[in-house]
């Protein structure tokens, strides 16, 4: 069953097409993951999923329903978040009042009124249950701004799951990561993958192959291929644009 449908995405910045009429459906299950060289498109293309850019032209319907042009803070509501590429906390607090904010930012607008005792335990609660899921909660009293790198990665992709999403977009989870991390990241993707519509950005080919049940690839913008990590691999187009002569 398809969970998205992209028809005609288009998206120019003056002389250059981003995203080049592209029009894809996307199901429910499985992990896609969306890989090509830097210009390829990927970007502007997540972007443009989560409202953060409006297309020129084309549409994208989420279960039926078209978000095209809609703001983040709308999207959210439909039931996607994202995690990006460069990670932004709030240095100066503990890793459990990041969480604490991205559930508060989430609450209802009567809710955030009267934020009362009774309702301050759920929010704590519920960020707790969020560093659990991930594997932070024994971090939750330590300053974000003292945990590692990959620690930091896992924290912002836990606040994006405050939104209690349905589809989940991971700009680069790998960027910056030690092997250690990159397999921590990877069994964590699993995890989330079994609940969550998972869709990823990355230039990590091992993982890609690896975690993806299907592959997007784009090229100046356009698609080039869509297929399963087999298929993908065995693309003659895709080995001599992006990925050698040889993929295994």
């Amino acid at each position: 069953m398809t969970l998205i449908s992209i028809q005609g995405l288009t998206k120019r910045f003056g002389a250059l097409t981003a995203t080049n009429n592209v029009s894809l459906d996307i199901p429910r299950e499985g992990i896609l993951s969306i890989i090509g060289p830097n210009g390829a498109g990927k970007t502007t293309f997540f972007n443009l999923l989560t409202g953060f850019l409006k297309p020129d032209e084309g549409k994208i319907l989420y279960k039926g329903q078209d978000v095209t042009g809609k703001k983040p803070y709308q999207i959210i509501k439909y039931g996607i978040s994202r995690s990006f590429q460069i990670v932004s906390l709030f240095e100066e607090m503990t890793v459990l009042d990041n969480v604490k904010v991205g559930v508060q930012r989430n609450l209802g607008f009567m809710n955030k009124l009267f934020l009362n005792y009774k309702n301050a335990e759920a929010v704590t609660r519920r960020a707790m249950e969020l560093l659990e899921e991930v594997g932070m909660a024994e971090m939750a009293d330590l300053p974000a701004a003292s945990i590692p790198h990959g620690d930091r990665k896992i924290l912002d992709l836990c606040v994006a799951l405050t939104t209690d999403p349905e589809t989940l977009l991971l700009d680069e989870p790998m960027a910056g990561l030690s092997k250690a991390e990159r397999l921590r990241i990877t069994q964590l993707i699993r995890k989330l993958s079994e609940t969550r519509k998972v869709i990823l950005v990355e230039h990590d080919m091992d993982l890609v192959f690896g975690i993806s049940d299907y592959i997007l690839v784009l090229h100046f913008g356009a698609i080039l291929a869509v297929g399963t990590p087999a298929q993908i691999a065995a693309n003659k187009e895709v080995q001599a644009a992006y990925l050698g002569s040889e993929v295994a």
